[in-house]
């Protein structure tokens, strides 16, 4: 019985396994053979037109496809919880409840917060490969918009709780805020905002990309909840 219950758990564990990479966290096939954009561009479940829109409307978006860098990406519901959140505040700002915050409003938006898309991009290569031989398995480096960020790798068991002996490793994308949290005794105003990839380590024509988990608030909005451990998320393959 034990055994058939072990082998139900992988069929159950596999999709998600070749749907997010293979036991490490990482693509099973990391070279693309295409710049990042068109890469994004024909994700087929399109999880990435809203993103690319705004980086092309404010005039970013070769900077994506910039020789050498590696770029965090958020997908559209990173757009959809920050628009969410945009609403909520118009509703507590004006106590009327039925106004909306919509994808046009963000855009009339833009030119006030188009610079903190740099956020998303390093202008160096940064892969696991490369975090797997720093000390701590991490790195803190300056991002295109010239804010500290600390990229990391952190063990967890997401997927494989039940498998003996399987441990996967997360990319994470950390914003920091007042130097690198060393403790939890953080005063909350100073704690840095971490976010994992759910994909990571793919190597496009141009550069690294890895994908922000869909839940990651854009531009790391601190009104929202820190994040410390994944949860399951959406096919993006």
């Amino acid at each position: 019985m034990k055994f058939i219950r072990f082998i139900l758990l992988l069929i159950m564990v596999s999709p998600v396994l070749v749907s997010c990479g293979d036991d490490d966290g990482e693509l099973s096939s990391a070279y693309v053979d295409s710049i990042t954009t068109d890469y994004l561009r024909a994700n087929r479940f399109g999880i990435f037109s809203m993103s690319l829109d705004l980086f092309e409307k404010a005039g970013y978006l070769d900077l994506l496809d910039q020789k050498g860098v590696t770029v965090f990406m958020p997908t559209n519901y990173s757009i959809k919880h920050y628009m969410k959140q945009k609403e909520y505040m118009l509703h507590q700002e004006t106590g009327n409840e039925t106004l909306t915050y919509t994808y046009d409003d963000l855009v009339k938006d833009l030119p006030l917060f188009k610079d903190s898309l740099k956020m998303y991009i390093v202008e160096q290569q940064v892969n696991r490969s490369d975090l797997e031989k720093m000390s701590g398995e991490a790195v803190t480096l300056k991002c295109m918009l010239g804010c500290d960020m600390n990229i990391s790798l952190k063990k967890t068991k997401l997927y494989t709780e039940n498998v003996p002996n399987s441990v996967n490793k997360y990319l994470y994308y950390t914003f920091i805020i007042n130097g690198l949290d060393e403790s939890s005794n953080v005063p909350l105003q100073d704690k840095d905002v971490s976010n994992y990839c759910q994909t990571s380590g793919l190597i496009t024509k141009t550069g690294i990309l890895h994908v922000l988990r869909d839940e990651h608030p854009l531009f790391f909005n601190l009104s929202l909840i820190h994040i410390s451990e994944p949860t399951r998320h959406a096919q993006i393959s």
